[in-house]
């Protein structure tokens, strides 16, 4: 089996890969949300376990709709990401592996990535405040952390970028080499 073929069908699965977890990221966001809002204390201690969240907080309803929007909002960035990988898959599967597209869509996935990443802490920091709003004063809170995920993430990111930059121009070199013949 040559090494094209090979790498179509590990490109077609990885393609698998990534929607299959697009999908579990999906039913967990929707059973997070459908489920969790509806019980006021789950969706307090499900909140304060996913942030690490301690000390007083007020889960008013506005509190709790804006933490909700602010939740599906990283869940979009996160699904943004995704998307962008298995088209980034898609491109390594077809005819040509080595191609500008493929290196277009990793470019887009070390950005949706970045993003990601930025979306996590800014929208920790946002959720704090929605949270510490209603608190009296001297009681409302400012929390912000970036932890070795997200710059293990960030990191992936920057890889991803340069690959696929060093990819683009080995598709513009193989592009002329086969003009040139």
């Amino acid at each position: 089996m040559s090494e094209s073929v090979r790498l179509r069908r590990l490109s077609r699965m990885m393609q698998f890969a990534v929607l299959a977890f697009a999908c579990f990221i999906g039913f967990g966001a929707l059973w997070f949300l459908t489920s969790w809002i509806g019980d006021a204390r789950e969706f307090e201690t499900a909140i304060r376990q996913a942030y690490s969240l301690q000390g007083p907080l007020a889960f008013t309803p506005p509190a709790v709709a804006v933490t909700a929007v602010l939740v599906s909002l990283q869940f979009g960035l996160v699904f943004l990401a995704l998307y962008c990988v298995w088209q980034m898959f898609g491109a390594f599967g077809g005819e040509e592996p080595l191609s500008v597209e493929a290196a277009t869509w990793m470019h887009r996935a070390s950005i949706a990535f970045v993003l990601t990443v930025a979306g996590s802490i800014v929208l920790q920091v946002m959720i704090v405040l929605a949270l510490t709003l209603g608190n009296p004063a001297g009681q409302k809170a400012l929390s912000v952390s970036f932890g070795s995920s997200q710059g293990m993430a960030l990191l992936i990111a920057a890889i991803m970028y340069m690959t696929g930059r060093v990819l683009a121009v080995a598709a513009e070199v193989r592009a002329e080499q086969r003009d040139f013949v």
